[in-house]
């Protein structure tokens, strides 16, 4: 009765041993690494995005979560209050199905913000292919600048798909020294994408010097093929000019 009592004990620890070797703990690479969500969209509670713990306020890799789907991306951007990652859940390929869409700021100063733009299937966790805004302007807009009646006037000229339009402001107290402006408009430090309205867009601003902006193009993206692509770009002048 003893051995048969014993046996019984050393089968039920096995039995126990089996079962905590076949259900091994999550992954913590998988999990997030706050309790809390940096960014929670505004549509449904349910998607969350959540970031490691940002050195020197920047994180390295961010988790989307939706619903009770999760995945980590090699996201990086800032993590500050006013710079934080915006989370919308919408529809913006017009498939009637919404998609994660993450906006990320990779700098922002005086002078400067850059935004980098993700799209999420909500279905699949995977990632939709996006063109940059930047991209785009390199290679579909050009353009220069031009110092004329002994720099007392500045033409501008910005040349999009082949169809060039053109400004003349005339320097004011509100130029830095024309003489230093740049041959052309830098399109570099200023890269901002708009969800809330359809089509989604992205502003990309135009500057003469580094406290000079002139004029902002407006990007429409169209989707096309399972992918996001900029379609019209068009420009505009700011004011004073």
């Amino acid at each position: 009765m003893f051995k048969l009592l014993i046996v019984i004990l050393l089968s039920m620890l096995l039995s126990s041993s089996d079962l905590i070797s076949g259900h091994p703990s999550p992954d913590p690479a998988s999990e997030p690494v706050h309790s809390r969500p940096l960014a929670v969209a505004p549509e449904d509670s349910s998607v969350k995005l959540y970031v490691e713990e940002p050195s020197q306020g920047l994180f390295r890799t961010a988790t989307l979560e939706i619903g009770q789907q999760r995945r980590t991306f090699a996201w990086s951007g800032l993590a500050d209050v006013a710079t934080a990652p915006q989370l919308y859940y919408t529809d913006v390929n017009g498939d009637g199905v919404h998609e994660a869409v993450v906006i990320l700021t990779r700098a922002s100063g005086t002078g400067v913000e850059l935004q980098e733009l993700h799209i999420v299937n909500a279905q699949t966790m995977e990632e939709y292919a996006v063109e940059s805004a930047a991209d785009a302007v390199s290679q579909r807009v050009h353009s220069s600048v031009e110092l004329r009646d002994h720099n007392q006037q500045v033409h501008i000229a910005v040349t999009i798909d082949g169809i060039t339009h053109t400004l003349d402001p005339k320097a004011s107290a509100f130029y830095d020294d024309p003489a230093h402006f740049t041959d052309r408009l830098d399109f570099s430090s200023v890269v901002m994408y708009d969800v809330e309205e359809a089509p989604l867009r992205a502003t990309v601003s135009g500057s003469v010097s580094p406290t000079e902006f002139v004029g902002d193009l407006e990007l429409k993206y169209v989707y096309e093929l399972g992918r996001f692509r900029v379609g019209p770009i068009e420009f505009a002048a700011s004011s004073p000019f």
